[in-house]
């Protein structure tokens, strides 16, 4: 082979064994959370949702500003007059009285325009409309902020939900490993006449029932990738992570301040208050004091009337109006129309403040439930990184009394069972306190994208 060839493929082997030496880079937090932008429905959603509200706020601006129209029409016209008792002059014949004027065009061709200015000057129903437009807008904006809060939490527990169900996968594997050595030495004990076959039975139990959960945790891992792909678009690289946890820097302010952040700050309940402020503002449009309204008034138009009739072969007519003034309008009589509307909108104010209450308690007790988790959470992840140690040491002396006789297959492998249960439930100890953090910021309307940012640099 030329060495003009050879280089190039040994080039090529090269770069192939670099790729299989250095496996794919694991995909962060932020890097997920910067793909989810762009790719969840709500949240994109809502960001459109968020532009059409500001197109109500201009609507709002604009019930103030003054609407011109124009009107034209062109058709077909019959137009009759008569005159009785009139006074006619004209140059060289004097003055006439009691002259009659009869002018006649039978299907006649009519052009007409009317050009019409309105200017509101007092319209309380008016100005109801134009807040309720700026409150409807306003609400659009609170829901894009709640659907960037509710992003960074769903990035959150989706990361979170593989990483926990990877280490349920670890640490399945890793117990079916220890056990199936376990099994291989009392197979050779049983050979020697060492062991009974109770001993194997166990062993093959145990065994056979960890494969299970080891099947039923890789299911649930690759459940939860899919899940976590939605968000970032391709297959998601989040393996082999550890979250480095100072249980020493773990600290929390008293809950009154998060209860009162939760009612000053949590988007929901802003959203219900924006809701009443609608309400309030519908009932204000059919009160007695909305029904007058005033509105100044310019118009013009003309008439152009050409045919013939019963008075001679053809007859035109133009006519020009001109007005200029104010209007007023006052309802009389609606059939009770209004009453019943304001009625209706003064009903609807108690049952928004009732909503407010309810859903005030509701999160009220979850964020309680989130504070009392995290305070414990020192004292727990100590106790668990505490049993963790005496786990460990509980299986070596259990595995040295099994070599000598002492101990009984049975407690072999419940420490080795043991142990891997409290591994998995100081992981999620760590989990679960990251996501109530973030939980507990999203309640009361502070987590932000820093948040998250901090949380990813827990991971390595």
């Amino acid at each position: 082979m030329k060495l003009s060839l050879i280089k190039p493929l040994v080039t090529a082997a090269i770069a192939l064994l670099t790729i299989s030496i250095h496996p794919a880079m694991a995909t962060s937090l932020m890097e997920v959370w910067k793909e989810a932008q762009n790719r969840d429905p709500e949240f994109i959603a809502s960001r459109y949702e968020q532009m059409a509200g500001e197109k109500r706020r201009d609507q709002g601006t604009s019930l103030w500003l003054p609407s011109i129209n124009l009107n034209a029409l062109t058709g077909s016209m019959s137009y009759n007059t008569s005159t009785t008792g009139a006074q006619f002059y004209a140059p060289g014949m004097g003055t006439i009285n009691g002259a009659n004027f009869n002018t006649s065009v039978n299907n006649g061709f009519v052009n007409r325009y009317t050009i019409g200015a309105t200017q509101s000057i007092y319209n309380r129903e008016r100005l109801a409309q134009s807040r309720q437009l700026n409150l409807s807008a306003d609400a659009s904006n609170l829901g894009a902020q709640a659907a960037h809060q509710n992003l960074i939490l769903l990035v959150a527990e989706r990361y979170f939900d593989v990483l926990s169900a990877e280490e349920a996968v670890r640490l399945a594997k890793k117990q079916e490993f220890a056990i199936a050595n376990t099994r291989q030495q009392i197979e050779k004990r049983f050979k020697l006449g060492d062991a009974t076959q109770t001993d194997m039975q166990e062993a093959n139990e145990r065994l056979d029932t960890i494969k299970v959960h080891a099947l039923d945790a890789a299911t649930n891992l690759a459940v939860k990738k899919l899940a976590l792909q939605d968000l970032f678009g391709s297959p998601v690289v989040v393996d082999k992570l550890r979250i480095a946890l100072n249980v020493d820097g773990l600290n929390l302010s008293n809950i009154e301040t998060y209860i009162a952040k939760l009612k000053s700050q949590n988007i929901q309940l802003q959203l219900l208050l924006v809701q009443e402020k609608v309400a309030k503002e519908e009932a204000e449009k059919y009160g007695a004091i909305s029904s007058p309204k005033l509105d100044a008034v310019a118009q013009t138009s003309k008439d152009k009337l050409n045919g013939s009739g019963d008075f001679g072969p053809s007859s035109n007519t133009a006519t020009n109006n001109y007005l200029v003034g104010l209007q007023l309008s006052i309802p009389l009589y609606t059939g009770g129309y209004r009453s019943a509307k304001q009625e209706e909108a003064l009903l609807l104010i108690e049952k928004t403040k009732a909503e407010y209450a309810k859903s005030e308690q509701n999160l009220e007790r979850i964020l309680r439930a989130l504070w009392y988790s995290m305070s414990n959470a020192k004292a727990k992840l100590s106790a668990l990184s505490s049993a963790q140690k005496t786990g460990l040491a509980r299986l070596n002396s259990t595995r040295d009394g099994y070599a000598n006789g002492s101990r009984t297959t049975m407690e072999l492998l419940g420490a080795e069972s043991d142990l891997i249960a409290t591994d998995y439930a100081l992981y999620m100890e760590k989990v679960n306190y990251f996501l109530n953090r973030l939980r507990l910021a999203a309640i009361t309307g502070e987590i932000t994208e820093q948040d998250l940012s901090q949380t990813n640099a827990y991971l390595n």
